[in-house]
């Protein structure tokens, strides 16, 4: 008896007490750091940057972030509210609280789809997940466009038409939201009882194709419909509650904060005049600029991209009535004629716009040579939006991290730009807490709120797939 008890001792104290231990650790090294990052106004900050732009980035420690997502494959049948028996996601970003609400999948109908001529790539009804709001929140929403990189050509449209990027054939029935659309009040403090509605992302070029034609490819029919798709959900929200909305944000991330930028006219023009609405894109900064090569590259991918998709006139009207429309196309021009208050969320090192935009993959703390030129190209260009696009009313948080995407739970909570989050940033230019709204960091090195989560991995998603 005597030796199973010391084993059972031994066993737990390996099992539990040493990984504490060690946790801990790391934890107060990791809270010890000084971090000093004053934030400038806007007149003084950019010269600042312009004068560090050179500046290489010392090497940080390597850490290690493991993602697990586990999505359930249920086939759903078109109709208004779909609700599953059973149906378990575990979230990459760590929210597995059970007491949170589940968003329920709404998929139009047929006779709405052919009516509106709405269709994923291939031919199945565009669709939506929601939550119901409660108490204040009651009437006010947040609408977000999902985002999944685009296609190009008929052949990686063909391919993602069979994929949950291009159909909706396969969704799961519920939806845990995070971050900026999560029910959890310890996490999304100043939203967590809105409406909060995730827009399916299935027509493979940020709900911008209009393309009136069928196109046949390996003899199946694709669908380039992305901004019906768009305004049929949105009149389908107006026609079920959010038509009696007092207040609105719109937003996405990646190819869904394109598909903002681009469309936010569009949706707003089918809201009633008298909700407020405010916009906020994350991580759709993929601006015109010169590859590490000298070379516009991305420029002629999004013209092969438009007209496959027919969406070159699928930006912002205002913007289209004073410039060519290739203008129109790169976000950084749209913010001066966005219809209504925009606060960018956006990485100084976005991993997918520097492989995309620039030709980059190394890790800003290792490139060299063009590579680091190019790279800090990338960190000057967005922060002079920051200086020269932005409105009174706008807002912005761009921060040095090698990453894509601000709008889940870790990135929403813990990255900070001098001591203050995402979570509270956003909140506080949304309601009007504070008059300085706009949150750069200044310096070239990376943030060590996210450093932590930076990792070695070295393989970066391209938003072209």
């Amino acid at each position: 008896l005597s030796v199973l008890l010391l084993s059972a001792v031994v066993y737990f104290a390996a099992q539990v007490v040493f990984p504490y231990a060690v946790m801990r650790s790391e934890h107060d090294d990791y809270h010890n750091h000084h971090y000093t990052n004053p934030l400038y106004k806007l007149t003084h900050w950019f010269s600042q940057a312009e004068d560090n732009a050179t500046d290489k980035i010392p090497a940080t420690d390597d850490a290690v972030r493991e993602e697990i997502l586990v999505i359930p494959e249920v086939q759903v049948t078109q109709g208004t509210v779909l609700v599953a028996e059973k149906a378990v996601q575990t979230q990459v970003d760590g929210d597995n609280n059970p007491e949170v609400k589940e968003a329920q999948l709404h998929v139009l109908s047929k006779e709405e789809a052919n009516k509106t001529g709405a269709y994923c790539l291939d031919g199945s009804p565009p669709a939506y997940y929601f939550r119901k709001g409660s108490g204040d929140g009651k009437n006010s929403w947040i609408v977000w466009l999902q985002g999944g990189g685009a296609c190009v050509n008929l052949t990686d449209c063909y391919r993602r038409s069979f994929t949950h990027l291009g159909s909706t054939k396969g969704l799961g029935h519920t939806k845990t939201f995070s971050g900026i659309l999560s029910a959890d009040k310890d996490i999304n403090t100043d939203f967590y009882t809105w409406n909060a509605d995730n827009l399916v992302y299935c027509d493979g070029l940020f709900f911008a194709g209009d393309r009136r034609d069928v196109v046949k490819h390996n003899d199946k029919s694709l669908y380039f419909r992305g901004r019906r798709n768009l305004n049929a959900l949105i009149d389908r929200l107006v026609q079920t509650g959010m038509g009696e909305a007092d207040r609105i944000i719109l937003g996405g991330n990646s190819a869904g904060a394109i598909a903002t930028y681009w469309g936010a006219d569009d949706v707003i023009g089918r809201l009633p005049t008298a909700v407020g609405v405010k916009i906020i894109p994350d991580s759709g900064m993929f601006i015109n600029i010169p590859d590490k090569d000298g070379v516009y590259s991305f420029n002629d991918t999004y013209t092969e991209a438009e007209e496959l998709h027919n969406a070159a006139l699928s930006t912002n009207k205002e913007c289209l009535n004073q410039y060519e429309n290739w203008v129109c196309h790169f976000p950084e021009n749209l913010v001066p004629f966005e219809p209504a208050p925009t606060f960018i969320l956006n990485y100084l090192y976005d991993r997918v716009a520097l492989k995309d935009v620039v030709k980059t993959t190394c890790r800003p703390d290792t490139c060299e040579g063009k590579d680091l030129t190019a790279v800090q190209n990338y960190r000057k260009a967005l922060l002079k939006v920051a200086q020269t696009d932005l409105r009174k009313q706008d807002g912005a948080f761009l921060i040095t991290c090698f990453e894509h995407g601000l709008h889940n739970n870790d990135p929403w909570t813990k990255y900070k730009v001098n001591n203050k989050s995402v979570r509270q940033a956003v909140g506080d230019w949304y309601f009007g807490r504070t008059t300085d709204n706009v949150h750069v960091d200044m310096g070239t090195d990376l943030n060590p709120t996210c450093r932590q989560d930076l990792g070695n991995a070295t393989e970066v998603q391209s938003i072209w797939f």
